[in-house]
């Protein structure tokens, strides 16, 4: 036989160790690429939380400037409502005859209005 030949025992051992090699190689490959996926999840992270963080301090900010001007009409709503009140007891104070004439005029209006919307109405069908 030739010396130079290998046994089979020979021939899977080296398979045995380069087999061996391989995965040793793969696990370190994979380690590094999950090390490197982290570092560049982290990284990420680092660079959008701030982001969030200004884009909801914005959202509030400009909630609350909505709720501040909505509580500002409110007040000057309810201020004007309360000067119509009092302009309106003032002239139907100053004025009852007239007062009731316009009330029963503009209830006469309305009525009138009903009336010619429910003839309508009745004329669609």
């Amino acid at each position: 036989m030739n010396s130079t030949a290998k046994t089979p025992s020979q021939l899977a051992d080296e398979l045995r160790g380069a087999a061996q090699d391989a995965a040793e190689s793969t696990r370190t490959y994979a380690k590094n690429a999950v090390d490197a996926t982290g570092q560049k999840v982290r990284q990420l992270r680092g660079e959008v939380e701030p982001t969030v963080e200004q884009i909801a301090s914005r959202v509030q900010q400009a909630v609350q400037r909505g709720l501040e001007a909505a509580s500002k009409t409110t007040s000057r709503a309810q201020e004007r409502f309360g000067e119509a009140a009092t302009v309106t007891t003032r002239y139907i104070a100053d004025q009852p005859v007239r007062s009731v004439l316009i009330a029963a005029a503009a209830g006469a209006a309305i009525t009138a209005l009903i009336v010619l919307a429910s003839r309508r109405s009745g004329d669609d069908y």
